[in-house]
């Protein structure tokens, strides 16, 4: 049976340098982000996370085993970014358990100057890493071109060994006078090997369904931004993935996930055992249109475009000039004897034709 291709990013078993995951405030890329950093320390490599908008704490007891957390190591720009408690930019601590290494950022402002040397000096001393990024919005707030140079640098450093995986929210814009050409979420997605998106589930009612069985439309309410199955991980998530591969090839491929009840870990899954449709999956767009009842262009207009039964009988039997023309020439051809199935080129050579074989160049006035 072949392996789902989320499943073969968290087990690192193909090639994929950057991944970048798009979520949104619908379905949130933390658990995934998660499952990634639990499968690299199973393999015995090591995790080296720069948090934005998550706790260590949090992080550790969502991403890390106590029997793998000497294999973490945690940039914190997310207690103190802005150094009201801390007056020098890093400063270097312990978790509670004494076993990850744990520096905190107190200058986001300058967070290329002091992460990129941190991410280096780590890399040196591990076999094999993997380096995550939770969130870039706060980077991309302060600076979109410089977010977009620090992805470039972590990509760069992408080996066989080495992955980086980000997360963005789609859903907001960085704040900026000037809005950029391209946008940074447009660069990111040309940037990264591996293009996650991930979206909520559908949360159907009674009342929708009737309504969409009936008439055919489905109402969309545009100010409803959460619903039942937003950030609902036990419930599960969809995860529409485009993985450029090395060879050139471009792989499409949705999946499904959930996370399991007993052990928290999210479990890979066919799109369609969710409830989401193969159609859906490719083209959620078009059959979004699809689903909307087909409207005649023709049938409010105060002059009337259409033909009646016997117009229409009467332009079917009409006989144009040209149709005639042709009729003519074939049954001309047709009564002649002479008619051959192939074309004929008939030559006749005139004067200045005489071509002489003892002198090719007898026409050359020379």
């Amino acid at each position: 049976m072949t392996q789902l291709c989320l499943d073969q990013l968290f087990g690192n078993k193909k090639s994929a340098p950057l991944i970048l995951i798009n979520d949104s405030i619908q379905l949130s890329a933390l658990p995934l982000l998660c499952e990634f950093s639990q499968r690299t320390l199973e393999t015995d490599h090591h995790v080296i996370v720069l948090l934005t908008e998550t706790s260590p704490t949090v992080w550790l007891r969502s991403a890390a085993s106590s029997l793998k957390k000497s294999k973490v190591h945690i940039i914190d720009a997310y207690s103190d970014p802005h150094g009201w408690e801390w007056d020098t930019p890093l400063v270097h601590e312990t978790d509670t358990g004494g076993s990850s290494s744990l520096v905190r950022l107190t200058r986001l402002t300058e967070f290329e100057r002091h992460v990129l040397p941190l991410v280096l000096e780590w890399i040196n001393k591990a076999p094999g890493s993997l380096i995550v990024v939770d969130a870039l919005n706060p980077l991309a707030q302060l600076s979109t071109y410089r977010t977009y140079r620090f992805v470039k640098a972590l990509e760069s450093l992408a080996t066989d060994t080495i992955r980086v995986v980000v997360g963005y929210h789609m859903d907001i814009r960085p704040l900026s006078a000037v809005q950029p050409l391209p946008p940074l979420s447009e660069s990111l997605n040309r940037l990264a090997s591996v293009i996650i998106t991930l979206n909520q589930l559908k949360a159907p009612t009674a009342q929708t369904e009737s309504q969409a069985r009936l008439t055919g439309f489905v109402a969309q309410d545009t100010f409803s931004y959460l619903q039942i199955t937003s950030n609902h991980v036990a419930r599960g998530g969809v995860g529409k993935i485009e993985w450029r591969r090395k060879s050139g090839k471009v792989l499409y491929e949705t999946n499904g996930f959930y996370a399991d009840s007993t052990t928290g870990r999210l479990v890979v899954v066919p799109a369609s055992q969710l409830g989401v449709s193969d159609k859906e999956d490719h083209e959620e767009d078009a059959d979004d249109d699809k689903d909307m009842p087909t409207v005649d262009p023709t049938a409010n207009l105060s002059f009337n475009l259409s033909l009646t039964d016997e117009q229409r009988k009467t332009k079917e039997n009409l006989v144009l000039p040209y149709m005639k023309a042709q009729q003519v020439e074939i049954d001309g051809m047709s009564s002649s004897s002479s008619v051959t199935t192939g074309g004929s080129i008939y030559y006749e050579p005139d004067a200045a034709d005489d071509f002489d074989d003892e002198d090719p160049d007898d026409d050359l006035d020379i």
